[in-house]
């Protein structure tokens, strides 16, 4: 055993198993949590069983990225980009769709009359990520719709509801029951944005979802072209060529309207001044572009599918030299 764990489990005996018993038995995994703060779900993913500890170093962790982000971006805009319906009222101009928040008794008659005219509408927690949450919501009368308002209410906290995103054929034909989006990460520099990694999300059958942690599988995009350069993967690091329900290619097909997604992530985050890093997630629509939401940005699809870490990639943008220069993720 390693000499860490062994004073740590002197110290600590029943928080040590405890902690043993969540990561499987795994020693070398509890010492990387421990030491490192690696979750267990990015220990697999990242396949770090079979990695030393300079590739390891390599990675961006959520630990990481959470450090790093509180550093770079001023905390008042990153809390208002993780608020859902905040965000909303920002980026209105490119949300493309009617919202509204449920929070009170006050917002039913509202949201009743609200799903009568659409028939289905997209409830979110206004405070989550990573798809959990997102409920499809369809009545057909008055008294069902106030139903559906009450299981909101319940649930203590607000949630964003808005009409359900009608996307583009080229997304929708890897999966038509989920919005299949971009995640596109920005950085800004003395008023200058700069685009980072970007991935195709694409949900599986049946799910309303494209999150990988809800299943989705996804693909990396050149961020320059808008060519997506790999294979696809889940979030275990399963390998597929073409979509695993629809049988859709994801190498080298090329996403529509490209540059018309660089110009509206670039002029969102400019009415950002103070956040450096912005992973933004954007739908296809026959329309042109819209935003879903802004987040602190995930990682570890790029990784995964590049097996390696982009930690050095990433650091260069967050703390720039100068002269700026952009630094060249190579797939």
């Amino acid at each position: 055993m390693n000499l860490y764990l062994l004073i740590y489990k002197t110290l600590f005996p029943t928080r040590y198993c405890d902690y043993l018993q969540r990561a499987g038995g795994n020693h070398d995994k509890l010492k990387e949590t421990l030491l490192h703060k690696t979750y267990y779900e990015e220990y697999d993913r990242y396949d770090f069983i079979h990695k030393d500890d300079a590739e390891r170093r390599a990675y961006i962790t959520d630990h990481y990225r959470n450090k790093v982000c509180k550093r770079i971006n001023n905390d008042k805009e990153q809390a208002l980009i993780m608020n859902k319906y905040r965000t909303a009222l920002l980026l209105k101009d490119y949300y493309g769709r009617q919202f509204m928040q449920v929070n009170a008794e006050q917002d039913r008659a509202a949201f009743v009359s609200f799903g009568l005219n659409e028939g289905a509408l997209v409830a979110k927690p206004v405070s989550d990520c990573g798809g959990r949450g997102v409920r499809l919501l369809t009545a057909e009368d008055d008294e069902h719709w106030g139903l559906l308002f009450n299981e909101l209410l319940a649930h203590g906290r607000p949630f964003i509801v808005e009409q359900r995103i009608q996307q583009h054929p080229f997304m929708s034909r890897y999966n038509s029951s989920s919005v299949n989006t971009i995640r596109i990460n920005t950085f800004q520099h003395k008023g200058t944005v700069h685009r980072f990694t970007s991935i195709i999300k694409t949900g599986r059958s049946g799910s309303f979802v494209d999150n990988g942690a809800q299943g989705g599988v996804m693909a990396l995009v050149d961020s320059d072209t808008g060519v997506i350069v790999t294979d696809a993967i889940d979030d275990m690091g399963h390998a597929f060529t073409h979509h695993p329900d629809s049988g859709i290619l994801f190498r080298g097909e090329q996403v529509p309207r490209w540059d018309e997604l660089i110009q509206v992530t670039t002029a969102m985050a400019l009415l950002l001044p103070k956040l450096t890093f912005v992973g933004w997630d954007m739908a296809l629509t026959p329309q042109g572009w819209v935003v879903v939401e802004g987040n602190k940005g995930e990682f570890f699809a790029e990784q995964i599918v590049l097996k390696r870490g982009l930690k050095k990639e990433f650091d260069q943008y967050c703390f720039p030299s100068s002269p700026w220069q952009q630094p060249k993720i190579y797939y």
